[in-house]
């Protein structure tokens, strides 16, 4: 069976736009944004010349949204600094110089945490994110993925100490 292009870009916006958004959204605080970013994502993607060549779609696109997010945060920082009155006598907060920074250190951790979950199983991946980004308990996943609880339990442990291993050596 060959690559079809079409189908697998169907499949991951069909598996993966919900948890991308999300993703988004943990960054940015807003639905819109986060929208706007992962369709953006998704459009790159789309316009890809060579997704043969790409090894692992799910992890190409989340660094599409990645850069897309980055750009974002660069030109909200040059609105606010076009937008701001700053008086001579009065130096920008010492805050400002680090947001840009901090912003870049924290999407470091946020590439490495993907990166590392990416290692999981399709399924141990999708149970992490429903506990984690979309808050649902335990029992609550087994019955939406009509599995026992103990299997969400174990997949939970298993994706906690993969991360905590991989992120440690990193």
């Amino acid at each position: 069976m060959s690559f079809q292009p079409n189908q697998a870009l169907h499949e991951l916006y069909v598996n993966c736009q919900g948890e991308l958004e999300a993703v988004l959204f943990a960054r940015v605080r807003c639905r819109e944004t986060s929208a706007d970013i992962c369709q953006e994502a998704f459009m790159r993607l789309c316009r890809t010349d060579d997704l043969v060549s790409i090894g692992n779609l799910k992890a190409y696109l989340f660094r599409i949204a990645l850069n897309l997010l980055v750009d974002h945060y660069r030109s909200q920082a040059v609105r606010v600094a076009v937008s701001a009155e700053w008086h001579d006598d009065e130096p920008p907060e010492a805050e400002d110089h680090r947001c840009a920074e901090t912003v870049a250190l924290g999407e470091q951790e946020l590439d490495r945490l993907i990166d590392t979950l990416a290692a999981l199983s399709p399924l141990c991946q999708r149970i992490f994110y429903l506990n984690r980004f979309e808050g649902l308990k335990q029992r609550e996943i087994a019955e939406t993925l009509n599995i026992s609880i103990r299997t969400v339990e174990d997949n939970i442990k298993r994706a906690l100490i993969h991360c905590a291993k991989t992120l440690d050596n990193s």
